[in-house]
């Protein structure tokens, strides 16, 4: 293994993963791994690019492990909204989807392929990072901001999840977000605190790049 690219949805999932992982990502440098993030982009509608994501780029997976041998490509899709691109209510139906999407495309003699290929998600959406990483979340907004949120950042309800909470916060400060804005406010952020309190589907895939081995 000498490579795992990372696919997205977009521009700022790219850089803020690539901002938060940082230390991680240097330290795989070092035992000759390259961790690379990349986004599909190819949109402004957040959905179509989930919908690419899920249904495109399983076969872009292949293509790249069977011209490299020792590479790996994850996905990581927001899980919200549901039943875009496959259908989907949870992170198993979504994965369960692309993983028989992806192993349809094997000969006999790839299936080896299949533990270079896997599937992560953000629950709800990126923002659930910057809801858990609270003080650089509160300095950057300059404002005094009180949790009416969900203390577990992941179990927001469907309906409110942490992109509209984060939007609703930048238009009471009256800042902007943007496509750097989650990647500045993560930089000062620690990758330890925020895994923990994304258990259930941020510290599964850091916990992926820290096993990958040479």
């Amino acid at each position: 293994m000498n490579q795992l690219i990372a696919y997205v949805e977009g521009e700022s999932d790219k850089l803020a993963l690539t901002t938060l992982l940082k230390p991680l990502i240097d330290k795989k440098n070092l035992e000759g791994i390259v961790i690379e993030f990349a986004s599909v982009g190819q949109s402004g509608n957040m959905s179509n690019n989930k919908r690419a994501l899920l249904v495109k780029y399983p076969k872009k997976a292949y293509w790249i492990i069977k011209n490299n041998r020792e590479s790996a490509v994850a996905l990581l899709p927001d899980l919200y909204p549901y039943n875009v691109g496959v259908p989907h209510a949870n992170y198993s139906q979504l994965r369960e989807f692309v993983l028989k999407s992806f192993g349809s495309l094997l000969s006999a003699h790839e299936e080896d392929f299949m533990s270079r290929f896997e599937v992560f998600c953000f629950k709800h959406d990126l923002e659930v990072l910057l809801l858990a990483a609270f003080e650089q979340l509160q300095e950057h907004l300059g404002i005094s901001i009180h949790e009416t949120w969900k203390r577990e950042v992941e179990e927001q309800d469907d309906n409110n999840p942490p992109k509209k909470i984060i939007q609703s916060l930048f238009r009471k400060a009256k800042k902007r977000y943007g496509v750097t804005t989650a990647a500045e406010i993560l930089r000062n952020a620690s990758l330890e605190d925020i895994r923990s309190k994304c258990p259930q589907s941020f510290a599964p895939f850091v916990e992926y790049i820290e096993k990958l081995t040479p």
